[in-house]
């Protein structure tokens, strides 16, 4: 028997949406949550037009054949969308909504996108699938004229794999979610060894993060203040305590504690580096878990990847704009922070996505992103902006003429009131094994002062 996607109401009106604009063919992106049990699909997004591509007859003659379907834009479009999916929702397939002439190449089609995204998905991603993993993506098929769909799956590790049936389910109520909350401490130091281009150290900064991705693995998490059974059930409490309490939008704190030597070394470790990455501050995670019997580790697994993907998403961010603005960032050494991060609810759904966004942003750059990336039209006042602006004047900028400091801003967290430090970058030459051994060492202090608080 073949899985079944439990798909929001949402969904299916936008998909009637699409239907009446009477395009020969439109591409699309399905996001929603993946579990051995059950399987949601939440959001349906079409592939944003290319600025190359014009309206002309000969144009429209070469776009209405599936062959001419430009996998590599797809693949970009599911890559900035993974970007604002937290912890617990990714993309879980495609859909392709055709005319019925265009029926036959259809599958064919759909099976060449499935294995393009889940590609482009894995790229630069710091953790890897386990054993509780879906490994299977759906691929749905509708034609505009009969408005029936067609839906099957691919097993995404298996380039030979051949489609499977699976049941598409509407349902009118929207699909229940357990929301973890959780700021995380982060105090994370990354050797540039020899680098002497930005793609260099923004390489180097993905193997400093894939390092410290293994030591989260280790991480315990506390949920309400309590540590509970892996296997275990995340609603255990809250059913004791009230019974007949339900909610779309039931919502659990959470706390990370870091293993301060996760690989048991009684040594330091001395790198030979010219300059490094330093990341310190608070890291706003937010992961969600199906309602429907959630176990702990599924919340575990949503917020560690979530707390990943927010910490690589900066990094991959801020290297892209210096990379693209160089001499701007060059005359402006002093202040480079990492973009902060903002989450928008989105319109008859209980889930919020996120974005990314350097000071200079305004909350019209928001928007126009959100309706170009995930074709949803926002309201600017519910954006929860969980990072304050500062001004720079609240920036330390001691500086030396070998320094390229990005110091910490300030951030509160609006829905605690609690004041905190917020993610910025520090990029800090050193000089030789000395000042590598000098930077070990007092990141050892650190972490044995705290262990003993």
């Amino acid at each position: 028997m073949g899985r079944s996607y439990y798909v929001d109401e949402a969904v299916e009106k936008y998909f009637t949406n699409i239907i009446q604009q009477s395009k020969s063919y439109v591409t699309g992106l399905l996001i929603g949550y993946s579990s051995m049990q059950r399987d949601y699909v939440v959001l349906a997004v079409q592939t944003p037009q290319k600025e190359d591509q014009g309206d002309s007859p000969t144009k429209k003659a070469c776009l209405s054949k599936l062959d001419e379907i430009d996998e590599e834009w797809v693949s970009i479009h599911a890559s900035q969308v993974n970007r604002m999916l937290p912890g617990g929702l990714l993309v879980i397939g495609v859909f392709l909504i055709t005319s019925p002439e265009l029926l036959k190449d259809s599958q064919n089609a759909l099976r060449k996108l499935i294995f393009a995204v889940d590609k482009s998905s894995k790229k630069n991603r710091l953790w890897s699938l386990d054993e509780n993993d879906v490994a299977d993506r759906v691929a749905v098929h509708i034609c505009s004229a009969s408005k029936k769909n067609t839906c099957r799956t691919f097993d995404a590790t298996d380039p030979k794999s051949t489609a499977k049936p699976a049941d598409w389910k509407y349902q009118s109520t929207p699909s229940s979610w357990l929301t973890i909350d959780c700021n995380v401490q982060v105090d994370l130091t990354i050797p540039l060894s020899s680098c002497a281009t930005y793609q260099e150290k923004q390489k180097s900064t993905r193997q400093g993060l894939a390092q410290w991705a293994e030591e989260l693995n280790n991480a315990v998490i506390f949920f309400n203040g309590q540590v509970k059974d892996s296997d275990g059930d995340l609603k255990e409490e809250q059913k004791k305590s009230r019974p007949a309490a339900h909610s779309s939008n039931q919502i659990i704190s959470a706390n990370i504690l870091l293993n301060s030597n996760p690989f048991n070394r009684s040594t330091a470790l001395v790198e030979v580096c010219k300059s490094s990455l330093s990341i310190q501050g608070v890291v706003k995670c937010r992961g969600y878990v199906s309602s429907n019997k959630p176990k702990v580790k599924d919340a575990e697994q949503a917020l560690k990847r979530d707390l990943l993907n927010s910490l690589s998403d900066r990094c991959e961010i801020l290297f892209e704009d210096i990379i693209l603005n160089g001499s701007q960032h060059e005359s402006q050494k002093a202040l480079c922070p990492l973009p902060q991060r903002v989450f928008i609810p989105i319109p008859g759904s209980s889930i919020t996505l996120c974005d990314y966004v350097f000071g200079d942003e305004t909350e019209e750059d928001l928007h126009n992103r959100f309706l170009e990336m995930l074709d949803q039209e926002v309201d600017y006042k519910t954006f929860m902006f969980v990072e304050e602006k500062n001004s720079q004047d609240t920036y330390d900028q001691k500086q030396t003429p070998d320094h390229n400091s990005y110091k910490a801003e300030k951030a509160s967290n609006e829905e605690t009131n609690i004041l905190e430090k917020g993610i910025s970058s520090n990029l800090q030459q050193n000089v030789g094994l000395l000042m590598a051994a000098a930077v070990v060492l007092l990141a050892a202090i650190i972490s044995f002062h705290y262990l003993n608080d």
